[in-house]
């Protein structure tokens, strides 16, 4: 008799199965993405430059992890990175701007599930001109991005002031960036 994966998803948490539990896993260096990003999403409506030190403390993860990533963020035009003694990094776009999707791709690069999803590797398989796995295998690797790029940044982040306590970020290093210069505002201000 197979069994209904979806009648048991409770299972897969709980350790009855745990086999189920370990059926898709993102690489750590994803994982870390992830982590970077939502940090620098809570400091984003400051503006305030963040440095990679202070994420790495954050998260108890070390520097040189995250320097790959935050190179391949910036390159990718997620991240805006300032060099110097006061520079540091912060989000390129509005974190509602940015879905988890990308970033899982960006990051993941290949998600070759089996050997004959690689593109350009010979298919050493059998049975492969008379298989279907890989059609099914396709299905459920686009659904999962599917609902990956449906939640965006913002979303990640389910209690923003909650997660920034957790990971030490101090609400009054908060600035406020004016949308309008300074010397714009005056100078409508003696006009009227």
């Amino acid at each position: 008799m197979p069994i209904d994966l979806h009648a048991h998803a409770d299972y897969a948490r709980t350790g009855l199965f745990p086999w189920l539990a370990r059926t898709m896993k993102l690489t750590v260096y994803t994982d870390y993405t992830l982590r970077v990003l939502m940090y620098l999403s809570l400091r984003h409506e400051s503006g305030a430059l963040t440095t990679i030190e202070e994420i790495a403390a954050a998260y108890d993860i070390s520097r040189n992890h995250l320097m790959k990533i935050v190179h391949q963020m910036g390159a990718a035009g997620l991240l805006e990175t300032v060099r110097g003694r006061s520079g540091g990094v912060r989000l390129a776009r509005d974190p509602a701007a940015i879905s988890i999707g990308m970033v899982v791709r960006l990051a993941e690069g290949d998600f070759s599930l089996v050997e004959c999803f690689e593109a350009g590797k010979e298919n050493c398989c059998t049975i492969s001109p008379a298989c279907n796995l890989t059609r099914g295998l396709r299905r459920a690797l686009d659904a999962f991005m599917f609902e990956l790029d449906r939640m965006t940044l913002r979303d990640a982040v389910a209690a923003p002031s909650v997660a920034a306590s957790l990971l030490g970020i101090d609400d009054s290093q908060r600035r406020i960036i004016p949308l309008v210069p300074a010397s714009a505002s005056r100078t409508s201000r003696s006009a009227g």
